[in-house]
């Protein structure tokens, strides 16, 4: 017997490796978007606990879900209550809570940069297992 893989059986391994790098390819794109949308969140706080700061408006929209949305007195930024994961919340003063929510941001930054790096490679590769199953299957 030949130790050497037949042309089917090395069709079969590409064939799972490319269902695996597929599958590895889209939880990547489905964390990228989490990330993208966290990211968003983060900033869109950052920008509204500035704005707050910076000028005092007479009045806020509030949405508080189902389309609806009230009108309130802007809230007081002194203190900033910040969600830190698992149901917890704490209240920080605005500059700590900017400080962290930047912190935040810059992390999501980071990650969303490796996270995409990933998923470029994992594209080379699955058009470079594409390419050589092409070339297996023309062969044939």
């Amino acid at each position: 017997m030949s130790s050497r893989p037949t042309a089917e059986e090395q069709v079969n391994a590409l064939v799972l490796e490319s269902r695996v790098l597929e599958n590895t390819y889209n939880e990547l794109t489905s964390r990228q978007s989490l990330l993208e949308r966290a990211l968003i969140e983060s900033r869109a706080a950052l920008e509204s606990i500035k704005g707050l700061s910076e000028g005092a408006p007479k009045e806020v929209l509030t949405q508080i879900g189902g389309g609806a949305i009230l009108r309130s007195p802007p809230p007081s930024v002194d203190k900033v209550m910040l969600g830190v994961g698992a149901g917890i919340v704490i209240e920080k003063p605005k500059e700590e809570a900017v400080a962290i929510l930047e912190e935040r941001a810059r992390e999501y930054e980071k990650t969303l940069a490796s996270i995409v790096g990933q998923r470029n490679e994992l594209a080379q590769r699955l058009e470079s297992d594409r390419q050589v199953l092409n070339s297996l299957l023309s062969q044939e």
